[in-house]
């Protein structure tokens, strides 16, 4: 498996090599092989001439740095092992160890300048050959205390009281710009491209170990050291390791870690690259996990993770009117995916899902992985949006709309607990249920049925939640239900409005609860909607247990407020009431059983048709609305 989702990074590197080194809008980078990341503290200005100019303390929104790497320093943890051109104090500071009471701190310095000899010596780009010249003298602790950069106490040390961006001043990274009348440009050593491409040069001319590269099929230079930060700057993590020859990593199936896997230096670090650039723009980082969707031509993928409102339009407005069945608003948003990602289908290439997580922090796997036509990823995601979806009211704006929930409110409103008026689940239980609904998007598998019954018991419950957070969780657990019915090929879905003739008991229960909800909601002050709670949603938990033994009493505390109705309301209620007594099966009405998860369709369908149609507007001959709606 190694060998595909590195060989598609690869791929996905060269068709953008011409984003390498160029910061887009939201400061994303693709980074040049050879060269990482690093935040700075401590930005130095030299001319050509190597003679220093000026330095200043970096703010931590201008911090991020690129700078040239060794496969060493590029997963250095601990020992020395120097940049090669940017670093902390203790190795571009030749005056290092006058400031600051460290071990070995001539070795550090030392090491750093033999490196950026070499590479002065093989002939290097002149901004290089400036830092070089002025470095030598080694003089730059000097130079920032004199600049005002560095603090020092009154013994004369680096002062450890101080600090430059919450980094102690003895632990801070330089970098260096150029400042010359005679050079064109701004002078940025860190974003020069030319820079960049001289140290690749002269990096990838030191490498000697021929061995073949599993990535592309050729006899190259192989590397053993792999890089990290690949979900964010702090990421020790790595995806390819074998440090471990005492142990039991690889040992009885191979004699070195070589026979494992074997890799080139410049395709591994444009993998590597290619996966980091599409984490940090793509990528989804949240509760642990870190997916990403990517199409190696670099052409725009839905978001996987999103509502079908957010997913296709910019708000809520704009989406159109409400179809009445299922097949109706299929045909639309097939119709809206299609059209707003008309570019995968003109050419059906490969639309690559990888999935990373780390069960320590020095180890990372990849947890899932795969590669699927773009024609087909566009079916699958539009049957998850068509077979997923109900009537939501809990958007922001006025209105009901027809659509599917986002995997993150489906996890919400199946484990949610509400605190402070907000829904909350543990961290660990998102990931693993983040998870699961992934499967259900990318390979069309079943909704969970563990998942639609917790929704279920969520849903059964009103009194633990807010009107807004019971109306979200009952709107989402019917989409769960509705795809559990329609994943079985249940074609009588096909509406997801009020069926008015479906004779099923749970069904016809849950309308009654709807109506006896709102005809006691409908005698309500104004001051005591939202704060006062209906008999329904009370009992509702015991009426889905013991439906015949609670019904009766729900419909018994229902009377008082028969009379507090206009009559011509009370007649409407009544009339649709008894339409839905006269629906049920002989005997269904009687019988024991607990109630379905049906029943929750049925209160939600009814109660949607009532706020719609059943409107205190004093037409007494007003019969409640077309019975065919």
């Amino acid at each position: 498996m190694i060998v595909g989702w590195m060989q598609e990074l690869y791929n996905t590197y060269e068709k953008s090599s011409h984003l390498v080194g160029i910061e887009d809008d939201a400061g994303r980078i693709l980074l040049p092989i050879a060269h990482s990341t690093q935040n700075a503290q401590i930005e130095v200005a030299v001319n050509l001439d190597g003679e220093f100019k000026g330095a200043k303390r970096i703010e931590k929104l201008q911090a991020v740095t690129i700078i040239p790497v060794t496969e060493d320093s590029g997963s250095r943890s601990s020992g020395i092992a120097p940049h090669p051109l940017c670093d902390k104090l203790c190795y571009v500071a030749g005056d290092y160890k006058k400031y600051v009471a460290k071990k070995k701190a001539e070795e550090y310095f030392a090491a750093y300048l033999s490196g950026l000899r070499k590479w002065h010596e093989a002939g290097c780009h002149e901004y290089v050959e400036a830092i070089y010249q002025y470095l030598s003298k080694e003089n730059l602790i000097h130079d920032l205390v004199e600049a005002g950069v560095l603090v020092l106490d009154d013994a004369g040390r680096l002062s450890e009281k101080e600090k430059i961006e919450g980094i102690a001043q003895a632990d801070a990274f330089v970098r260096f710009y150029i400042q010359d009348e005679r050079i064109c440009g701004l002078g940025q050593v860190w974003r020069e491209r030319e820079v960049y491409d001289d140290y690749i040069k002269y990096y990838l001319e030191l490498q000697e170990e021929i061995d073949l590269d599993y990535i592309t099929g050729e006899c190259v230079p192989c590397s053993e050291k792999q890089p990290s930060k690949i979900r964010n700057s702090a990421d020790k993590a790595k995806l390819i390791s074998a440090n471990d020859s005492s142990g039991f990593t690889y040992r009885g199936r191979f004699i070195s870690r070589k026979e494992a896997v074997s890799v080139g230096y410049a395709s591994s670090q444009e993998a590597h690259n290619a996966l980091k650039w599409l984490i940090e723009r793509q990528g989804y980082r949240r509760f642990g996990l870190c997916i990403v969707v990517w199409d190696p031509a670099d052409r725009i993928i839905p978001d996987w993770n999103r509502d079908t409102v957010d997913l296709l339009y910019e708000n809520e407005t704009q989406w159109l009117p409400i179809a009445d069945t299922a097949k109706d608003y299929a045909e639309r948003v097939n119709t809206a995916i299609a059209g707003k990602f008309a570019d995968l289908t003109t050419e059906n290439t490969d639309i690559v899902i990888l999935s990373l997580d780390a069960a320590t922090p020095g180890r990372l796997a990849v947890t899932y992985y795969q590669e699927i036509g773009s024609s087909d990823f566009l079916k699958r995601l539009t049957y998850w949006h068509t077979s997923c979806a109900w009537r939501m009211s809990y958007k922001k704006g006025n209105g009901i709309i027809l659509m599917a929930p986002s995997p993150e409110d489906i996890v919400y409103a199946s484990y949610g607990n509400e605190r402070n008026g907000r829904l909350e689940v543990d961290e660990k239980l998102m990931k693993e249920t983040l998870e699961r609904l992934m499967l259900c998007i990318f390979q069309r598998k079943h909704i969970p049925l563990d998942i639609v019954r917790k929704a279920v018991g969520n849903a059964s419950r009103p009194q633990a939640f807010s009107d807004y957070n019971y109306r979200k969780i009952l709107e989402i657990t019917c989409a769960l239900i509705h795809k559990k019915y329609k994943d079985k090929r249940k074609e009588e879905w096909d509406t997801m409005s009020l069926n008015r003739s479906r004779p099923n008991r749970d069904y016809l229960y849950g309308r009654l609860l709807a109506v006896a909800h709102k005809v006691e909601y409908d005698t309500f002050s104004e001051g005591e909607r939202g704060k006062r709670e209906t008999n329904v949603t009370r009992y509702m938990s015991k009426m889905v247990k013991w439906p015949t033994k609670t019904w009766p009493m729900i419909d018994l505390k229902l009377k008082p407020y028969w009379s507090k109705l206009h009559p011509g309301m009370r007649i409407k209620y009544e009339k649709e009431m008894q339409k839905i007594y006269d629906l049920f099966e002989p005997d269904d009405f009687a019988e024991p059983r607990r109630l379905g998860e049906e029943y929750l369709l049925g209160y939600s369908c009814e109660l949607t048709y009532l706020w719609k149609n059943f409107k205190d507007d004093k037409d007494d001959n007003d019969e409640g609305g077309n019975d065919n709606e």
